[in-house]
């Protein structure tokens, strides 16, 4: 059942819809699909069809799409996702990690982080895979990796150790809630990449924060703007879809 209280419930559903309706003015075709589902307008059937047609010739961007779209609309058994778990299986290196191809580390511990996070969620990957890619990104986890507010770091071992099951899980939580509760207080993190990361967790909070879900969704309306859009309010229009697409799914009720 859902947890949301009546009166946030309300709210958000209003948040909602101004969102959705931003990117229904402003999105292409696969993001009106996609907000449309996530505010309940439309099945995620339609969203899926579009994402077919909208798959970069880029692999590696092919994959994240893939995974990042089936996994905001909760269709972590479909087809697609099977592929692209199989896709994956092919591509991780010996030490664990993906994209053995780039030379900095922090994005390859991204990359690494956020794919095995996507296929933690789903009953298609190997447990040795998830293992490996736990072993990767423990082995080079330290507090400096998550501190000083950085996001695509504290994101992706979020993802990860919220989602699999790990030995070093606990430990590598307990930095990561702080530091993203130490980020929110500070103004570094705003509303929005801090849901958002709890989204991706499927998490209300996490080890170590004392945030709470009404608290932050106090906050993330007060993020969105008249036009019903988030992001940068000077910035143009287009370059705030992704932005709004994100707040659509932290306003998403999680469930249990």
């Amino acid at each position: 059942m859902s947890h949301e209280p009546a009166d946030s419930g309300v709210s958000a559903r209003a948040d909602r819809e101004r969102a959705a309706a931003f990117v229904a003015r402003h999105g292409d075709a696969l993001a009106r699909a996609r907000a449309a589902a996530l505010a309940g307008a439309a099945p995620a059937s339609e969203a899926l069809a579009q994402l077919d047609h909208a798959l970069p010739a880029c692999e590696d961007e092919a994959l994240e799409l893939t995974l990042r779209v089936c996994d905001e609309l909760g269709v972590r058994s479909d087809a697609r996702v099977e592929r692209a778990c199989v896709a994956l299986s092919l591509r991780q290196a010996p030490d664990g990690g993906f994209c053995a191809e780039i030379e900095d580390l922090d994005l390859r511990l991204q990359r690494t982080g956020m794919f095995a996070g996507y296929l933690a969620k789903t009953p298609f990957a190997r447990p040795a895979l998830l293992d490996m890619a736990g072993d990767f990104l423990a082995l080079h986890f330290g507090p400096e990796r998550v501190q000083g507010f950085q996001w695509d770091n504290l994101t992706a071992y979020a993802h990860y150790f919220a989602n699999a099951l790990h030995e070093r899980a606990d430990e590598v939580l307990q930095w990561c809630g702080r530091e993203l509760e130490r980020g929110f207080r500070a103004g570094a993190l705003d509303a929005l990449r801090t849901l958002r990361i709890l989204a991706w967790c499927d998490a209300h909070s996490l080890p170590g924060a004392r945030l709470s879900r009404e608290e932050l969704l106090v906050a993330l309306a007060a993020e969105q703007a008249a036009d019903g859009g988030f992001g940068v309010p000077v910035a143009p229009a287009a370059e705030r879809v992704g932005a709004t697409l994100d707040a659509l799914v932290a306003l998403r009720p999680l469930r249990t």
